[in-house]
């Protein structure tokens, strides 16, 4: 993997967004066997001083394509985000009966 500048770290301004836009500079398996994304910004802050990294997904735009991310690490300035890729391919017109989400609903609940 080629030499990468340092990702702008978004959590610093915005602790609380929990959603942004960003490139993919790389992605690629890690030396461990991972897979891994390189960003130009993020608001995944990394594991570090005893806490927990951040976890969640990143969507392609206009895909249907996302990437689950479990851990968040950073070395040298650079966040590399770990996880798993996902295709989604379910495409589902949802339309509900009455009468029968009722039902669902009962039987779900033990209520009867």
């Amino acid at each position: 993997m080629e030499q990468t500048t340092p990702t702008k770290l978004e959590y610093y301004d915005q602790m609380l967004k929990l959603q942004s836009k960003a490139t993919l500079l790389f992605y690629f398996k890690g030396d461990d066997g991972r897979k891994a994304l390189i960003l130009d910004s993020t608001i995944f802050h990394p594991q570090g001083g005893g806490q927990p990294s951040d976890s969640g997904s990143i969507c392609v735009t206009n895909s249907n394509h996302r990437f689950c991310v479990q851990d968040v690490r950073s070395k040298d300035g650079v966040v590399f985000h770990y996880g798993v890729p996902e295709i989604l391919v379910w495409k589902v017109n949802w339309s509900k009966e009455k009468g029968k989400k009722c039902f669902c609903k009962r039987m779900s609940h033990g209520g009867g």
